[in-house]
């Protein structure tokens, strides 16, 4: 990188953040971007791996698109730049077509310096239309351990990046992100993207300022609760767990103890969820209780403490939210609370999302049977299908069939869309002339009717179902949903002109390919992502059981080596005290007591004025040492071997 190219990013780092110089490591993955190589960047959570990719696009000419996963994501991200007066929008699955495609005309023309975009969209014709248009001058894509299967967030469409962007002009720089990669993640990434001879930026794993704590326990509820009241006085935190329910109990149970608390879970509207995250990054409210679906791309350095009351399903996903505390390099406080059946619910949970082969076939056969596919036809159109009556078909319950649809989906037989919007599909069923000359027949409110509704479907409604965003339609009729379903039922039974279909904010299918007179898998590949979860559940365990140092077991397992222990954690911390605890004026009162008489340790403790845990650290050493020993009888005495 040249010193101007250098100057430049400092220039630019000054004039819309403010800082006047950049983080370990982020200088020189701007630097290796600015050359052209393709560009890792490993930085773990917090360490600011957005400047890596938002500073060399405000240099280069062009616009830099990031791929990202999370629709949240891309809009905290899109209004942050923007409040800094950077040109940004996203492109993803909540837009309707038209608003994706004035945002692509708008690209075109210059008007963004950052696109977000969805993996999945870079594969539609709208994209594909004006992908090379766009002046593409850097490709980053954040979150890049959804490339890989041993990552813990594998997203199939990361794996299709590069095939669906190879029209670009090879000058286009590339550079992936991640916060969480083992040797198994960065290997599979970097083969996957293509890189060769990439530069890695590494920061390493280690955050000095955190206290990484475990509690065993099988009374999680009393432990949590103390945990957040001793907590709650450091300042602001998360209480992570896996269900809707609890989250929303555990928000009424702290606001009643005086901890102001609010729920954040996909069961809120989208609004609420916006309101409760902007009030806690605000400091309005000093607690979230929430699903994994909170803190994604969040900016707040002085959340104090993380407590996960769920144990996630793996070491990637413990330490990205974990990792959301102490931001700010001040002391703060990740903590787990597991029980020992917690393994074996979220192994059950594992195992539920790959039904048995015999399970795949039935709900295969079922829909195809459901969208009235032959052996041998082809599904051109994606359709909205009722699990009710695949249940019907199959026999199975609904929650089966929806894991059997998500592994079919997987495993490519069948694609899903979900459509956020409802949404309009008219057919034609008369030709054109006959059309024309039935709206000339009609009275004026009719005929006015089918002339708007002309415009919107033809010419394609003429051939098959055409889809119109239903907020559209109406917009264009002057009508409301109810007024417009009667209308078309109309024209459908009563004047047989058309046939219509309305599909409601629900998930739309298409099976891929002929379908198969019977269902044809490779079980090694529909179960092989199966057994990755289940090892890296196995890590999660591991960690939580362990007795060695926790930063240390974190790091090796994303690849550091010569960790030292932190002195921190609650395991480095017991065995600190154990050693501080037992001074030689302890031993010397210990067995200046026991030179009288024999004593148990109830007895010392009383005469003694010790807590319970220094009386068992001082006997343990003790016993250790050959110093006293046990006699059993009625009730334990100690005696000094030598009085």
């Amino acid at each position: 990188m040249s010193t101007l190219s250098l100057n430049d990013a400092r220039a630019v780092l000054k004039k819309y953040w403010g800082y006047d110089t950049f983080r370990s490591g982020q200088e020189r993955a701007i630097s290796s971007v600015l050359e052209g190589r393709q560009t890792l960047v490993l930085f773990p959570t917090g360490g600011g791996k957005s400047l890596c990719y938002q500073v060399p696009a405000m240099i280069l000419d062009g616009t830099t698109i990031v791929i990202s996963p999370l629709v949240a994501l891309m809009q905290d991200q899109v209004d942050q730049l923007q409040k800094l007066g950077i040109r940004a929008t996203f492109i993803n699955s909540t837009l309707p077509s038209y608003e994706v495609e004035q945002r692509l005309v708008n690209a075109r023309n210059g008007m963004y310096r950052v696109v977000y975009i969805a993996p999945e969209r870079l594969s539609t014709e709208m994209w594909k239309a004006d992908q090379n248009r766009l002046n593409i001058s850097l490709v980053a894509v954040d979150e890049a351990h959804c490339i890989s299967e041993w990552g813990h967030d594998f997203r199939p469409a990361y794996r299709k990046i590069r095939q669906e962007l190879e029209e670009l002009p090879g000058h286009t720089r590339w550079m992936a992100l991640t916060a969480t990669a083992t040797p198994e993640v960065k290997k599979d990434l970097l083969e996957v993207l293509q890189f060769r001879d990439p530069e890695i930026v590494m920061n390493g794993f280690k955050r000095e300022n955190l206290h990484w704590w475990v509690t065993r326990t099988e009374r999680k509820k009393q432990v949590l609760s103390k945990t957040v009241i001793k907590a709650a006085k450091m300042g602001s935190g998360i209480v992570y767990s896996s269900t809707r329910r609890d989250c929303d109990n555990l928000a009424a149970y702290f606001s009643k103890k005086g901890i102001k608390t609010k729920a954040y879970h996909a069961g809120l509207s989208a609004d609420l969820r916006k309101i409760v995250q902007q009030e806690w990054v605000g400091g309005k409210i000093p607690l979230v209780t929430a699903t994994n679906a909170f803190g994604m791309g969040i900016d707040k350095a002085d959340c104090r403490y993380v407590v996960h009351y769920t144990m996630p399903l793996s070491l990637e996903a413990y330490y990205q939210e974990a990792g959301r505390a102490g931001r700010d390099g001040e002391i703060s406080y990740p903590v787990l609370i597991y029980k020992n059946s917690d393994e074996e619910y979220l192994k059950s949970r594992i195992l539920k999302n790959y039904p048995e082969y015999d399970v795949l076939v039935q709900v295969y056969d079922a829909l195809c049977d459901e969208l009235g596919l032959a052996a041998g036809s082809k599904h051109e159109e994606p359709e909205s299908v009722q699990f009710e009556n695949l249940a019907n078909r199959s026999g199975l319950p609904t929650g089966k069939i929806q894991y059997a649809i998500h592994l079919l989906q997987r495993l490519d037989v069948i694609q899903t869309f979900e459509l956020k919007e409802s949404r309009v599909g008219v057919q034609f069923v008369v030709d054109q002339d006959y059309l024309l000359s039935f709206i000339d027949r009609a009275d004026p409110v009719k005929s006015e009717f089918l002339e708007v509704l002309l415009r919107q479907f033809a010419p394609l409604s003429f051939r098959d179902v055409h889809y119109v965003n239903e907020s559209v339609l109406l917009e264009k009729l002057g009508v409301n949903a109810n007024q417009l379903k009667k209308a078309l039922r109309v024209f459908s039974d009563n004047d047989q002109i058309l046939k219509f279909v309305w599909q409601g904010k629900n998930e739309l299918i298409r099976v891929i390919g002929s379908r198969m007179k019977k269902l044809q898998i490779d079980p090694r590949e529909a179960y092989s992502y199966r057994d990755i979860l289940l090892k890296k559940l196995d890590y999660m365990v591991r960690y939580a059981k362990t007795t060695a140092c926790r930063e240390v077991f974190l790091r090796r397992y994303f690849g550091e080596t010569n960790c030292e222990p932190c002195g921190n954690c609650d395991n480095c911390s017991g065995k600190r005290k154990k050693t501080e605890t037992v001074t030689e004026g302890d031993i010397n009162k210990l067995k200046a007591l026991l030179r009288k008489e024999d004593k148990t340790a109830k007895e010392m403790m009383a005469d003694l004025g010790w807590g319970k845990a220094k009386m068992k650290t001082v006997l343990t050493f003790l016993l250790r040492e050959n110093i006293i020993r046990a006699v059993d009888g009625d009730q334990t005495l100690y005696r000094l071997r030598i009085r």
